[in-house]
């Protein structure tokens, strides 16, 4: 009996200064989530997001001129390096000989990708299987950027070959449909290299309006497309 009142005194004079009585603590609410932990994982899911952005940009960048072209983050970066123009390396599948790229976003948000051979590798097995009921039928050409094409193969090789050609007193070269860059020498066609996924002759106009911009001439010449340089 005395405990009781010992414990109904004290009750009452937490009561009387406005104290939480332990039946009342025990009730409280859950505490409020931390704002600024919140903050950091909304920033996450954010930066995520940037990120499957900028790849889809490069997936486009790389189609545009390798339809079969796949790629990966060497090392996953940071959204953060990104934007500050670092230079990112990928590698890459289905885009003729290249094993990776280094991606950059310049100042204005425009990508720019160099294409490159790291390490070496067997060449691809020939089949000998000659059975033309396997044979499947050849797909519809892919759709090309011509622009895109030229920035990551064209530009690149047709500049050093006519700078070669051109000490040599050339002054023109031709491209044919698949692609091979040739020179007449000696009244022969002399095959000088091959322009990995040259568009087809419908882009050849729209290639030629490139050709102009970069300061050469175009001219499309029966199967041939004809590009000069004086």
């Amino acid at each position: 009996m005395k405990r009781q009142a010992e414990e109904s005194r004290n009750t009452n004079a937490l009561q009387t200064v406005g104290l939480p009585y332990e039946s009342e603590r025990t009730s409280a609410e859950p505490p409020v989530s931390n704002p600024i932990i919140h903050q950091e994982i909304l920033q996450e899911h954010q930066d995520e997001m940037m990120l499957r952005h900028i790849a889809l940009r490069i997936t486009d960048k790389l189609k545009s001129a390798y339809p079969h072209a796949t790629w990966q983050w060497q090392s996953k970066p940071f959204l953060q390096n990104i934007l500050q123009g670092s230079t990112v390396r990928i590698a890459v599948e289905e885009m003729a000989e290249f094993t990776h790229a280094d991606i950059t976003f310049d100042r204005f948000g425009r990508i720019h990708v160099e294409p490159m051979i790291i390490g070496s590798f067997a060449a691809s097995p020939v089949s000998d299987d000659t059975d033309t009921e396997s044979v499947e039928a050849a797909p519809e050409p892919p759709v090309v950027d011509v622009n895109v094409w030229y920035e990551l193969i064209g530009q690149k090789a047709l500049e050093n070959i006519i700078t070669e050609l051109n000490t040599n007193g050339y002054t023109k070269l031709s491209i044919k449909e698949n692609g091979d860059i040739v020179i007449n020498r000696q009244k022969k066609e002399t095959v000088q290299a091959t322009l990995d996924a040259f568009p087809g002759k419908p882009y050849w106009e729209e290639l030629i309006t490139v050709l102009e911009e970069n300061e050469l001439k175009g001219k499309i010449t029966g199967s041939s497309l004809q590009v000069s340089w004086i």
